[in-house]
């Protein structure tokens, strides 16, 4: 009778086993590790290189990866405009994963980034990475966080990522000094759900933007774009930007085309052209609202252009202009539409430094736009700066928030 019990037993695990399988149930997310030299002071599995890493690693799976400058590429085959072509890059992500960079072998439980760079580094061989979705249809998730991705190449977009497919979220990470040929030097976004929080995508080169985001649906929040040819460019999509600088571009700053974009709080200050170039794309117009801004030169303030029968529109409410060439120039099909204007030197605190000091005319001249805290995590007063930093003022009396009681 036992026996009997066994296998009965048996045979319903097997069939249980199968109908996993059968129904596609995954097996429970697993941590990976990567260290260079593959020594993770015991940690396991580990590996040498983040591709190994990514390659045996099943969807969901986390990729924990100490400090260290990564530098092996790998080449692949790649479908892209009808032909297939080979792509090199140091990490190419093809399933949802989460990627994670500043730790250290002896303590794989706390991330600390700015202690412990995990730099991702081509060399010029390559980009440093490759996000893209076997199906476009049936999109992918990928977070990357505390990486350091430097000195990518691409005769395309993206030097330093290009993603295509997929929807990501991307924060704390440094992108820097990559090299693009077409629209994006630093990173090209083209996918579904794209949120950037709290990084600098500085020095990137190339014809194109720093970041270039292509359809879907950002939210770029906390993130210092600078230095690039270009800083921003958003292509047909629905934005949301939140406590953002884009500054000392050489060319353009924030540029948006055929987009519908809803910007809080932004500091787009010296640029060398233009700060906001908006124009419809052949899908339509672009229609651009920006609350709480600073607009600083030296060129051009706003720039709108379109059709005159479907126009571009830019509408601003509460900024403060200073130091432009053309505070803004209409073309045909573009309107701009101005309330609550300011005048004045914003006062920032040093030359690529962007707080406020406390004679900074952007002080207090915003309306409440429900972002409670700054780019720094600095609480916003009731009538808050304008731009993307708020003045810390401890001692004021506006930052102190009592309860009130009716008699």
């Amino acid at each position: 009778m036992m026996r009997l019990l066994n296998l009965l037993l048996t045979l319903a695990l097997s069939f249980a086993a199968f109908l996993l399988l059968a129904w596609g149930i995954a097996a429970a997310p697993s941590t990976r590790y990567v260290a260079p030299g593959a020594n993770c002071a015991g940690a396991t599995p580990c590996y040498a290189t983040l591709q190994a890493a990514i390659n045996a690693a099943q969807t969901g799976d986390e990729i924990r990866v100490a400090q260290g400058v990564y530098t092996d590429v790998t080449a692949f085959p790649y479908a892209l405009g009808g032909w297939t072509q080979t792509i090199t890059q140091v990490l190419f992500i093809d399933k949802s994963l989460t990627v994670r960079g500043g730790y250290t072998i002896t303590d794989w439980t706390t991330a600390q980034p700015l202690s412990y760079p995990t730099v991702i580094d081509p060399r010029g061989r390559g980009r440093g990475g490759v996000i893209s979705a076997p199906d476009f249809n049936m999109p992918i998730t990928v977070t990357l966080e505390g990486l350091v991705l430097a000195n990518g190449y691409a005769q395309g977009s993206g030097g330093g990522l290009y993603v295509e497919g997929a929807s990501v979220v991307i924060s704390d990470c440094y992108i820097h000094h990559n090299h693009g040929g077409s629209l994006a030097g630093g990173m090209y976004l083209g996918g579904h759900t794209l949120t950037l929080t709290r990084n600098r995508i500085e020095n990137n080169t190339g014809d194109g933007h720093g970041v270039v985001v292509d359809m879907g649906f950002p939210t770029l929040s906390g993130n210092f774009i600078t230095s690039n040819t270009n800083g921003l460019l958003l292509w047909n999509n629905r934005a949301t930007l939140i406590n953002n600088v884009i500054a000392a571009n050489a060319e353009a700053g924030l540029t948006v085309i055929g987009s519908a974009v809803q910007a809080w709080h932004m500091t787009v200050a010296d640029n060398g052209e233009v700060g906001v170039w908006a124009q419809n794309s052949g899908q339509g117009p672009a229609h651009l609202a920006m609350t709480n801004t600073i607009l600083s030169g030296p060129g051009v303030g706003v720039r709108a252009l379109g059709y005159p029968e479907n126009p571009t529109v830019v509408q601003l409410t509460a900024t403060l202009w200073y130091n432009l060439t053309d505070t803004q120039i209409g073309d045909v099909g573009g309107q701009v539409i101005r309330s609550r204007d300011f005048t004045g030197d914003p006062a920032f605190a040093g030359a690529a430094d962007y707080r406020l000091t406390a004679a900074s005319p952007a002080r207090n001249r915003g309306v409440p736009a429900g972002v409670a805290f700054d780019i720094l995590g600095v609480r916003r007063d009731p009538l808050p700066d304008l731009g993307a930093y708020e003045y810390d003022d401890p001692g004021s009396i506006r930052q102190v928030y009592l309860p009130l009681v009716r008699r």
